[in-house]
């Protein structure tokens, strides 16, 4: 089940012990592209970017000594003290050879997406480099990344999913805050509705990962990391009105000694859009509301406690358009509410260089509505615990985790699963033999399981760090449980409405895949350029897929059955991106995939995207102080399936289409405004109606042309 098997918040992938950020200038606070800062003692090291922001992670807690050096000025050393999970931001303007020290002032943003320093190949997306490619949520800005597909493929929750190098969003794990998210679709949730300004950054992690993160990693994982206060009082405010909706997100936050207190409230809603007039939606229109406290209490370096909690609530329709008192009688019609709450708490101890740390999480989840002209009800409760141990070269842990599931179409009592797992992992590993520098990272998982039984996941990756850049080369096995509620929908024909049914004897799904990949970064006083090459090979066994089965002869909609595949099915491609930056006005991007999902006899996967190729381009007018953004997108082939009248399924491979957006923004003092148009080109794949007027579609945008319009506020 979604979420089962999880693993501990200090795991090596996301194990962010803190970072130090900022920005360096010289004495006109001009920036300075290309400075370089490291940790003295430490391989630990960056450069700034051509706004003259860095990013720097530490290996551990506690006080560092900082070198910021640029060719021409007096390089300069301050120490840092960083606290567990801390991220404290130093602003340093440097001075000609012959002018005393630096000034230490306090900023935020950072503006380039980077690597992170660990041994697992992981990417760094910036709050403000989704900002600048005109990103509106955090799902929006993991599809920044090469190789990722933000994806709605369930017509009836309108719920965005991450799908990593062509394999379904039920295998990307999301985390917030390093915290797994439960109940069900919360993750999707979080992805449609938390806006990119309340976001600090987001991590990447690509490729099977079991033994980092436990169940759902099979393709890889997500981390939210969210904006932590940084000042006595900060607010923060963003309202978008859109051709078909609104979205308004608030922030309050506190920072005072070794307190720390954020509150986000989020809502969003959209309106429901009939292109051909034929009385039923081509989108779910909804109604959705999310409300997310974290506090955090520093008395110093040796221990941290968390809390935190969200509850969010839902009204979601979608079909034919209907008053309230039609949806028991119209089977094309379907109204769901939900309801949902997490709560978590994490205490972290640390003594003689040793971590200690424990985390409770619990989690509900329940749904209530109509579907298939009948009632329906589902319940979904988590209980998650963990303890983990952190010593110089070796992490380990134990979890334990309890998850209850109701639901009306699946189940006809209420099913529960318990699970242990244990865990191990090497922490800076080095050896004397291999000639340039490197990390290593080896891992392994045991997780036993009261349903599927006993899972192993053993894990390795290397970073290596030669002259001419970075090479980067990972190993590993993912696992994921059969879920219920909502689940596997990836499969399906979006758009129409259909019945689920599944085998009484669904099995666990386990994954393998192979990753290697080569870095580059030039840097000249006017330019820097990143570059980025991506190989990787997935395996899935005992692929969850869905066929077709028939028409129900009670509510006429299209009955899908779940079953496990006895051959497994590949994933095999490349990643290419290049990001180009030109002193503080224009940033440039270009990205592109090709991968190839196909079954055990070379049969293309249906629904996945073979390649496609995306840039971004910003660029600040200095005459006007505008901020153009654009960027577009050209959308490869997949394979598509069509249910025809009689119920018979037809496959044919859909064209490639573009899509261009455009944005202007400007700030005013504590004011920023945007005016913006997505899908400028008005594409989008006219609706088919099959099933007695039943609306379909299956590859392209079910919404043309969006204007929007966004006031934002930080003080």
């Amino acid at each position: 089940m979604r979420g089962l098997l999880l693993i501990v918040i200090a795991l090596p992938a996301f194990a962010f012990h803190g970072a130090i950020r900022g920005r360096v200038v010289d004495e006109q606070n001009q920036p300075l592209a290309g400075a370089q800062i490291w940790l003295i003692g430490y391989g630990n090291g960056t450069a700034t970017d051509t706004a003259g922001d860095y990013f720097l992670e530490v290996p551990m807690h506690g006080e560092f000594r900082v070198v910021y050096q640029f060719m021409g000025f007096k390089s300069e050393t301050l120490t840092v003290s960083v606290a567990h999970g801390e991220r404290v931001r130093c602003d340093v303007r440097l001075h000609p050879i012959s002018l005393p020290v630096p000034v230490v002032e306090s900023r935020e943003r950072r503006q380039t997406v980077q690597t992170a320093a660990t041994p697992v190949p992981t990417v760094v997306i910036p709050q403000s480099a989704a900002e600048q490619a005109g990103k509106s949520t955090v799902g929006e800005a993991a599809g920044m990344e090469t190789g990722i597909q933000l994806q709605k493929r369930c017509s009836a929750c309108e719920a965005s999913e991450v799908s990593i190098q062509g394999l379904p969003g039920r295998f990307s794990l999301i985390l917030l805050e390093g915290m797994p998210l439960f109940a069900g679709l919360a993750s999707r949730y979080i992805l449609d509705l938390v806006p990119v300004e309340m976001v600090d950054r987001l991590e990447v992690v690509k490729g099977a990962s079991g033994a980092l993160w436990g169940s759902d990693a099979v393709a890889g994982a997500l981390n939210i990391l969210l904006l932590q206060p940084a000042r006595p009082l900060e607010a923060r405010a963003t309202y978008t009105r859109r051709s078909f909706g609104n979205d308004l997100a608030v922030q309050l936050g506190s920072a005072r000694n070794s307190l720390g207190l954020s509150l986000m409230g989020a809502h969003s809603d959209r309106e429901p859009v009939d292109q051909n007039q034929d009385g039923i939606a081509e989108n779910t229109f909804y109604q959705r509301n999310l409300v997310l406290g974290n506090f955090n209490y520093y008395p110093g370096l040796i221990w941290r406690f968390n809390l935190g909690g969200s509850f969010g609530d839902e009204i979601r329709r979608s079909g034919a358009v209907v008053p309230d008192t039609e949806y028991m009688s119209n089977p094309l019609a379907e109204k769901i509410k939900t309801r949902r709450w997490d709560l978590w708490q994490r205490t972290v101890y640390t003594t003689e260089g040793n971590e200690f740390s424990c985390r409770i999480a619990l989690s509900q989840q329940k749904e209530t509505g109509t579907v298939e002209m009948q009632d329906y009800f589902s319940q979904e409760f988590n209980l998650f615990s963990d303890f983990s141990a952190e010593f110089p070269h070796l992490r380990s842990g134990i979890s334990l985790l309890r998850q209850q599931v109701q639901d009306s179409r699946l189940f006809s009592q209420p099913a529960h699963e318990d699970n242990l797992g244990i865990w191990v992992a090497g922490r800076e590993i080095t050896f004397a033999f291999i000639p340039v520098a490197h990390e290593i990272l080896p891992a392994v998982r045991f997780d036993l399981n009261s349903v599927y039984g006993t899972v192993i996941s053993p894990y390795g990756a290397i970073k290596l760090f030669p002259s001419f850049g970075e090479l980067n080369f990972s190993a590993g096995t993912g696992f994921r449980t059969p879920t219920v509620i909502f689940e596997s929908m990836e499969n399906l024909p979006g758009g129409f409405q259909y019945a689920i049914r599944r085998a009484p004897d669904l099995s666990r799904e386990t994954g393998l895949s192979l990753q290697a990949g080569v870095g580059r970064r030039f840097i000249s006083p006017e330019l820097i350029a990143d570059f980025r090459f991506n190989i990787f090979r997935h395996q899935v066994r005992n692929f969850i897929t869905a066929e077709l089965t028939g028409i129900d002869t009670f509510s006429r909609r299209a009955v899908f059955y779940y079953y496990n595949r006895n051959e497994p099915i590949y994933s095999t491609g490349i990643e290419v991106s290049t990001t180009l930056s030109v002193q503080n006005h224009t940033n440039f991007s270009l990205k592109g995939f090709v991968l190839r999902p196909e079954d055990h006899a070379h049969r293309p996967l249906p629904f996945v995207r073979q390649w496609g190729v995306g840039y971004n381009l910003n660029w600040k007018l200095p005459f006007w102080k505008v901020e153009l953004n654009t960027t577009g997108e050209l959308n490869g082939p997949m394979v598509i399936q069509t249910v025809m009248g009689g119920g018979m399924v037809v496959e044919s491979e859909s064209p490639v289409y573009p899509v261009f957006n455009l944005r202007l923004s400007r700030e005013l003092g504590v004011v920023r405004f945007s005016l913006g148009i997505n899908n400028i080109g008005d594409y989008y794949q006219l609706p088919r109606s099959h099933h007695e007027g039943r609306t379909e579609y299956y590859w392209g945008p079910v919404i043309g042309r969006e204007l929007y319009a966004a006031v934002s506020i930080a003080l």
